[in-house]
């Protein structure tokens, strides 16, 4: 069951950036923007204990060159949100050069910095078994227009 379906925005820290007084009017917060599906995978079985419970699909549509960044940039944010568990939830992002591409982002925890675990990403195709299962989903992601 598709529990979000829209665009989602980060508009940076709070306050602007690190080197930013607050008095620059030059300095505004960066503004990070993809699309973004999350399905819940339980509330459609709910007597089916899935390995990965959520599915985030998101696509990078900030201005710019396009990118496969949404994990990199929004993945925290996503992830606090939405309260998905990070090891149970499988990550895709479309390919912003080939629209029916998709790839997996694979967390990994690198260090705790005293507050939170930070996590380096690796990316991976898309199984062939993980394209069929979400094969609806895939195709409705990728066909639409931002």
């Amino acid at each position: 069951m598709v529990i979000y379906n829209d665009i989602y925005q980060w508009k940076g820290p709070k306050g602007g950036c690190s080197g930013c007084t607050g008095y620059e009017s030059e300095c505004h917060p960066f503004l990070i923007t993809c699309r973004l599906r999350i399905v819940d995978l339980a509330l459609g079985a709910p007597e089916v204990m899935h390995m990965k419970r959520h599915v985030v699909m998101a696509e990078d549509i900030s201005d710019g060159p396009r990118r496969r960044i949404c994990a990199e940039s929004l993945g925290r944010h996503i992830f606090q949100e939405f309260n998905l568990d990070i090891k149970r939830t499988l990550w895709i992002e479309c390919d912003p050069f080939l629209k029916e591409t998709f790839h997996v982002a694979q967390f990994t925890p690198s260090y705790h910095d005293g507050l939170e675990m930070i996590y380096t990403i690796d990316w991976r195709p898309l199984l062939t078994a993980e394209k069929a299962l979400f094969e609806d989903h895939l195709l409705e992601f990728s066909n639409k227009k931002a």
